[in-house]
């Protein structure tokens, strides 16, 4: 799956003990274009995590890497647009 951030294809990866699923669900890597989800939730915690690490990869494209540091601001953020539109996954 990929999704694309401010002109950049992100590889979207369903992945395991990557990291602790307790307080992270989902991280960005920047230089690779990936993002990782922990494959261990429901489709809708997937997706509102696809939409926190979308925001997090906008803020950095777009040189706001103060905001994306700001992790009550990315979730808070994040919240609002999942509670708005879901981002929509495109599968290959």
């Amino acid at each position: 799956m990929k999704i694309n951030i401010c002109g950049i294809e992100h590889k979207i990866i369903e992945c395991e003990d990557r990291f602790d699923a307790d307080t992270h669900m989902g991280m960005i890597d920047y230089p690779k274009a990936e993002i990782c989800i922990n494959k261990n939730m429901a489709e809708s915690i997937k997706n509102a995590t696809l939409c926190h690490e979308v925001l997090h990869g906008m803020l950095m494209h777009i040189g706001r890497e103060d905001l994306t540091q700001d992790e009550r601001f990315v979730v808070s953020l994040g919240n609002a647009i999942n509670g708005s539109f879901v981002p929509k996954v495109v599968t290959e």
